[in-house]
């Protein structure tokens, strides 16, 4: 396992795990596919490939492998902030709010992306076998001071960040590399990284016809059930200033739990 501590641009999967040339790349998955005899091992119709037309195979699976590698390191990193409760929280908060920032704490947390494509190999118009591959990276983080606003991630501004990067192809490990990121300086966020879906920010731009209709039914509810019971009934009689903030407390519950 080697380690490197100035990450290239872009910081994709297959930086990490080879460096920046993409066609070195293809040239060391190439290799290993041949070393293994992969290509000769798929099918009985590929032992019969002579040499070079195995080359040839082994060469374009690596190309295939090659580009499932482009991954940006940042995307599966987001992916793992967004299921973040707390940024996910200050997303909310701070999507209400546009003027505002928030500065999250994430103090030590790990997250793993797992990916397992596969690449079908096809020889006149047959399936001649299946390679597996397995692509995982670890993040480890420690002591990440996190800026979100406009629901978004928006800086860091301190901590640092342990990558590991695996790649295994039919059960063998190919490559395994990690590295060493000081958070604020590696990883820019450009205009932010969004912290909530599509949906997430449809059901925070205010209430829904389902929102109101379930608050709508509370109130006939609670006006129905007011001469039955002494509690409702002071309720209902209550500051009409109160009742209607109770009401859109429960509106608001409603929009973030649906």
């Amino acid at each position: 396992m080697a380690t490197v501590t100035s990450p290239p641009e872009p910081m994709s999967v297959r930086a990490l795990l080879f460096g920046e040339e993409s066609g070195s790349t293809i040239d060391a998955l190439a290799g290993h596919l041949h070393e293994r005899h992969v290509a000769e091992t798929l099918s009985n119709g590929a032992r019969r490939m002579p040499g070079a037309a195995g080359r040839a195979v082994e060469r374009e699976i690596a190309a295939v492998v090659n580009g499932f590698l482009a991954m940006d390191l940042l995307d599966l990193l987001g992916a793992g902030w967004r299921k973040h409760s707390a940024l996910t929280a200050a997303a909310r908060r701070t999507h209400d709010a546009p003027d505002s920032e928030e500065l999250v704490a994430l103090t030590s947390h790990h997250i793993t992306s797992t990916h397992r494509p596969c690449v079908d190999l096809i020889i006149d118009g047959v399936r001649a076998g299946t390679i597996d591959l397995a692509v995982t990276v670890d993040f480890d983080l420690n002591g990440v001071l996190a800026v979100v606003r406009d629901a978004r991630l928006a800086a860091l501004r301190s901590g640092e960040c342990t990558v590991t990067g695996t790649l295994g192809i039919q059960e063998n490990t190919v490559a395994s590399r990690y590295r060493s990121l000081d958070v604020p300086g590696a990883i820019r966020l450009r205009s932010g990284l969004p912290l909530l879906t599509p949906e997430q920010l449809a059901s925070a731009s205010g209430p829904t016809p389902e929102s109101i209709a379930a608050v709508t039914g509370f109130r006939t509810w609670l006006e129905s059930h007011a001469e039955e019971n002494a509690a409702l009934g002071d309720l209902a009689r209550a500051n009409p200033e109160t009742l209607e903030n109770l009401l859109r407390a429960g509106e608001h519950y409603w929009v973030r739990t649906r």
